[in-house]
Formats: structure tokens, sequence, C-alpha cells
């Protein structure tokens, strides 16, 4: 069970397990194949989520890249990212991210992390970074072994429907 002021220790093998593992149960759950929900696997730690909000009674798209770097004591990394490169080059790509301020998930574009680089932050105890940043928080929400990423899925959905306030502006600079 991941812990307040313990950070991750990275594993890639037991990531990757863990995704070949969750995977299928999370579809299962879901009810729906891998190509319905529209997600692809581009390598074999890591998952692309189309996400979508509304603001304003516009509708925006977004991708989540999770990427499992760690066994199932820990949460997937996840971050919003350019659909043309599956990455995030910082703040000059910040309008690939949404604007999420819910009490359980909040959007960092630059946030900086314990050596100092500025990292975008999905901070949600749901997701690994929420630990390698030395997050607190209440014990009542922290990650359980018997998670999957579908518990990472279903915080980002809700905090879409609930607490969307559009797209982060282009960086000026």
């Amino acid at each position: 069970m991941a812990s307040h002021g313990v950070r991750p220790t990275i594993d890639l093998q037991a990531g990757t397990q863990v995704l070949g593992q969750h995977l299928p149960r999370v579809l299962s759950f879901r009810g729906q194949t891998i190509e319905e929900l529209g997600w692809s696997r581009p390598s074999d730690r890591t998952l692309l989520v189309p996400m979508r909000g509304t603001f304003g009674g516009n509708t925006e798209e977004y991708l989540l890249r999770l990427d499992f770097l760690a066994g199932s004591d820990w949460p997937p990394s996840a971050r919003f990212v350019n659909p043309a490169t599956l990455d995030y080059a910082g703040l000059a790509e910040q309008h690939h991210l949404p604007q999420l301020t819910s009490p359980e998930v909040h959007v960092h574009p630059a946030y900086q992390n314990p050596s100092g680089q500025k990292i975008q932050l999905v901070c949600c105890s749901a997701v690994f970074e929420y630990y390698d940043v030395n997050h607190g928080g209440e014990d009542t929400t922290l990650w359980r072994t018997g998670d999957t990423f579908n518990h990472t899925l279903v915080a980002i959905e809700r905090a879409f429907r609930n607490h969307y306030s559009g797209r982060f502006d282009r960086h000026a600079g």
C-alpha cells in the first residue's frame, strides 16, 4: 500500500506485469474493448486514454497517458500529453492540459519536484507522481494494493464532470 512520506521505487518489470494484469479486469468492469473505448497501448507499460471536458458549452478533447512504473503498491503515472508527440514538453504545451480543480484532482502544468525539476503534476492520490513529490494528505485517500488504474480514471473523469474549467491557455513565454 502507498504511504505519505514514502517515495515509490521504480520497477519497470513490475509495472509491465501490473498493466498486463489490470487491463483485462478494467475492460471487463467497463464492459467494453480497448478499441471501443478508444484507448491504445503503445508499449507494454503505457496506456493512452482519450478524455473530454465540457465548459461554457464547448467540449474539448485531451489525451491522458498512463505509465506503469512500479508494482501494484503504487498507482500509475498520469499526465496529459500532446496528442501528436504523446509527451508533455513543459509550459510550452500547457494548452494540452485541462484545468481540473477538484478536491480530489488538481492539474499543475509546472510543479517543482524534490529534485528541483518542473513536472506536470496530476495531483491525485491515485497517481504515481503524488507520492513521488512527497505530497501530504489524508490516509483515507491512499492508493491500496488491490486498486487498479480504473481508480485513477474514475477520479479524473469525476473531476472532468464536476470541476473542469476549460483548457490552460497557451504559454506566452
